[in-house]
């Protein structure tokens, strides 16, 4: 006959969700379960009979622990619940283990999002067409969120949602803050509305054009955060011979660089300059 494992508790954070020990090595986890907390005080032992354990997993480590057990303390059971069974499937799904620090983010919003669907409230995502194309693996994967979030609260979840969790899921895969990924891609949405302007044409969110556009922008921004210059061996024939499109980088630079704190280089205007020639060549 199998020894059952014996749990210790060492702290209650509400009626459904504690802290506690498991085995001899005192691994610590959060447990789950219904009226687990509301039976447990610290220092109880029990064994994994004694409830119906929904979830089991450890806790965040670092600064942001005690972040976490605040959140733990104020939000629905469910919804942690539910947390966890989207970082569950995101991990399986790329087959490695994302940022631990999603957990508070993530659960934060969901919680908010959940409150807002329940008061009526419209959630309106400026840059879901941008989102949709920029991070075309994080969206399958928060359209597959959304799904578990319908499935475990019986709502129906508007698609504007899907772009904000898949801001959560790129910043925990990239580990990069959800509030870096939102200004590139605003700042991507204010440079395409620029391009589009200044060429006259309004570009298509499901066309080729459109796609390679935001892509190139996006790791354009990216290469010139890290202040990674590529030599352009092409650059002066670039001046000379697409001036139209070197001006139109030059004033997508200013944008850049009116939102960021650094310069965007020459050669970087000239792989944009060839790219807005070649954008420019496809609409006429």
């Amino acid at each position: 006959m199998s020894v059952r494992e014996k749990y210790k508790v060492k702290k209650v954070f509400n009626n459904n969700v504690i802290l506690a020990e498991k085995g001899a090595e005192k691994q610590e986890l959060i447990l789950i379960a219904t009226g687990i907390g509301f039976a447990s005080s610290k220092g109880d032992i029990f064994t994994k009979d004694d409830y119906q354990i929904k979830q089991e997993f450890v806790p965040l480590a670092g600064e942001k622990r005690s972040n976490y057990f605040q959140l733990l303390e104020e939000v629905d059971s469910k919804i942690i619940q539910a947390t966890e069974e989207i970082i569950n499937m995101v991990n399986e799904e790329l087959d490695e283990d994302i940022n631990q620090y999603i957990r508070i983010g993530l659960t934060d919003h969901i919680a908010f999002t959940l409150k807002r669907i329940k008061e009526g409230l419209e959630i309106i995502n400026p840059f879901l067409m941008e989102t949709r194309t920029l991070y075309k693996k994080e969206f399958q994967l928060a359209r597959k969120s959304v799904k578990i979030l319908e499935n475990n609260f019986e709502i129906s979840i508007p698609e504007g949602e899907i772009g904000f969790i898949a801001f959560h899921i790129h910043g925990a895969i990239n580990n990069s803050e959800v509030s870096k990924t939102v200004k590139n891609t605003s700042i991507i949405k204010q440079l395409v509305a620029k391009v589009e302007e200044e060429l006259g044409q309004e570009l298509e969110y499901d066309s080729l054009n459109y796609a390679r556009l935001v892509n190139h922008l996006r790791f354009a921004l990216e290469r010139i955060e890290s202040r990674e210059n590529n030599t352009n061996p092409l650059l002066e024939n670039i001046k000379k011979d697409f001036k139209e499109s070197y001006q139109l980088a030059g004033k997508l630079a200013e944008i850049i660089e009116s939102r960021f704190d650094y310069q965007v280089p020459e050669d970087e205007k000239g792989y944009l300059a060839l790219h807005l020639h070649r954008l420019n060549r496809d609409f006429n």
